[in-house]
């Protein structure tokens, strides 16, 4: 009885609709928080069985796919699709509307196949142009895994699909569940496929579970949708309104993530002159900025995006400006300190989630100082989503678009003048890390700058006062937790002296009690500054307390389930 309740409201909750930016965004924290950390996971596994040399290859492999799959769709699916699709929702003309997702679906994977297709035939011309020419056995290996990645980017743009779909819809917990999939099916490839291929072929493997978790992606979100009216349609309609709206929109999108995706690829470029592994560990670094702004920063943005798109259509500017400082802030109240304590702790969280196999200690320190120069940027990079949004909701697509080229020409000013800098010399790879982090907090900038120009204005008091607050309270923070950790007997720190830090199990205990330690300063010093994000988050934890009366005794949830 109370099992099979269990699973009846558990569905129902699953299927159920959020009415609110923070609920669905701490829903999909939760959910993401999931996803981020297997993807934690399937890097460390990554740094156990290969050693970081072989990982450049994998790094690289992903370039062409992720570059043609952002540019030319998933841009397109995240942003400009809700915006018109709702339109359709909201005017009670759903045939209508559905008529126009399959056929921006068909567009989509018809011009992906084309793009894939000579992608798939070329690969290994294309990586002739790379340093990789001087390794034939790494150019090949690399081509074939772009390949074999190409199957799993194109389930990922279904996947996407229904996505974009899903949260038109306020429904935001089934897919936050299908990243978690999808890299659950990365790491049934490393623990699993690899094993078939042996050691120095054992990333193919590892691409297998890509695909692998794409059709995961895929399975976890079709269901949804079908109940709530999904049809699928074999036609193209390109003269269609809704169509057109879409495509206009989603071509400066498509640019902006062109430019976007250029500044890692110039990174990566560079990072393959560099020693070898330079560009696994610049992967690594990298996966791990992105662990924050991923739980935080793309779950606020997602789930304040259709809100943002109904308030400016419906012209109400005031509740638009107070609907994004809310976000905004919120964003940076839990973004600012993560910055800080990665730096202050990037050596014992590096040797967390990557000290294991081949990952020996010079690429330790290497990836530590990487991410500690990522994370410089890590507020910049968690509200760019936000900003992006808060332009599309006002239908302005070139607004971005200019600064996302601006952006692109200051990121290869900087590498460039690095290595003009350096004499021809190589550049140390964490300086790769600390020119992401400059060109996303221009970026951050120079977009809100022109945001605020855009809608009017808003209240300076309101809108700088609590990132004040934050970033006083952060820097405090992470001094008195620097200190403490750095002091020093002669050249020994007393730290370790008390603790045998070279011990997988001291060092968790010491870091977590370090975070722990940190986060309680932050909070305190935020109560004392009565900040109103923390007012707002400490609403709610009385919610977490319901989630047993949810999924277990008898609630009426079977009217915010799909109906068709």
């Amino acid at each position: 009885m109370v099992v099979g309740q269990f699973f009846k409201n558990g569905t129902a909750i699953l299927f159920k609709r959020q009415t609110t930016i923070i609920s669905a965004a701490t829903i999909m924290m939760m959910l993401v928080l999931a996803s981020r950390v297997l993807g934690l996971v399937r890097d460390r596994l990554l740094a156990h069985f290969f050693p970081v040399g072989f990982l450049d290859s994998y790094r690289l492999a992903f370039v062409l796919p992720d570059f043609i799959a952002n540019v030319l769709i998933v841009g397109t699916l995240s942003i400009a699709f809700i915006p018109v699709f709702t339109t359709y929702l909201n005017s009670k003309d759903e045939k209508e509307g559905w008529k126009v997702a399959s056929s921006v679906l068909n567009l989509s994977l018809l011009f992906f196949a084309l793009v894939a297709i000579v992608i798939f035939i070329f690969a290994n011309v294309i990586y002739q142009a790379t340093p990789l020419k001087a390794d034939p056995d790494k150019l090949i290996l690399t081509a074939n895994l772009t390949r074999i990645i190409l199957v799993g980017e194109l389930l990922l743009i279904l996947g996407n699909f229904f996505t974009s779909v899903l949260q038109s819809f306020h429904r935001f917990i089934i897919p936050a569940i299908a990243p978690v999939l999808y890299n659950l099916g990365i790491i049934i490839g490393i623990l699993w496929f690899r094993q078939f291929f042996g050691f120095e072929l054992g990333l193919y493997g590892v691409a297998l579970g890509v695909v692998f978790g794409g059709v995961f992606h895929v399975l976890v979100q079709v269901v949804l949708a079908k109940s709530l009216g999904f049809k699928y349609n074999f036609k193209f309609r390109f003269r269609d309104p809704g169509v057109a709206r879409i495509v206009k929109l989603s071509l400066p999108r498509a640019a902006s993530i062109a430019f976007a995706q250029a500044e890692w690829g110039v990174s990566l470029f560079l990072a393959l002159f560099l020693a070898a592994g330079s560009a696994g560990i610049l992967g690594f670094a990298l996966d791990i900025q992105n662990f924050p702004i991923g739980i935080f920063g793309i779950t606020f943005a997602t789930a304040a995006f259709p809100t943002l798109s109904m308030e400016w259509s419906s012209g109400k500017i005031e509740d638009f400006k107070t609907t994004f400082l809310s976000t905004f802030h919120q964003i940076l109240y839990l973004t600012i300190p993560i910055s800080v304590l990665f730096m202050v702790l990037r050596v014992p969280v590096i040797r967390i989630i990557l000290g294991t196999g081949f990952f020996d200690w010079p690429s330790t320190v290497a990836t530590a100082v990487t991410m500690s120069y990522f994370a410089i940027g890590i507020f910049a990079q968690s509200t760019f989503f936000l900003l992006i949004r808060a332009f599309y909701s006002l239908h302005d697509a070139a607004t971005p678009l200019k600064v996302a080229f601006v952006s692109l020409l200051f990121h290869i000013a900087i590498s460039v003048g690095a290595i003009i800098i350096f004499g021809g010399n190589p550049i140390p790879v964490s300086f790769l890390g600390l020119a992401f982090a400059m060109t996303g907090i221009f970026s951050f900038v120079t977009l809100l700058f022109l945001l605020d120009r855009k809608v009017g204005g808003f209240d300076k008091a309101k809108l700088y006062l609590p990132i004040a607050k934050v970033v006083f309270s952060a820097l405090l923070m992470g001094v008195l937790l620097y200190l403490p950790l750095h002091l020093r007997i002669g050249d020994k720190y007393i730290i370790d002296q008390i603790i045998d830090t070279t011990r997988a199990f001291n060092l968790l205990v010491l870091t977590g009690a370090a975070f722990a330690f940190g986060l309680g300063i932050y909070t305190l010093l935020t109560w004392w500054l009565q900040s109103e994000e923390l007012k707002t988050f400490a609403k709610l934890l009385p919610d977490f307390k319901k989630v047993q009366k949810f999924l277990v005794f008898e609630e009426s949830l079977e009217s915010d389930a799909p109906s068709r």
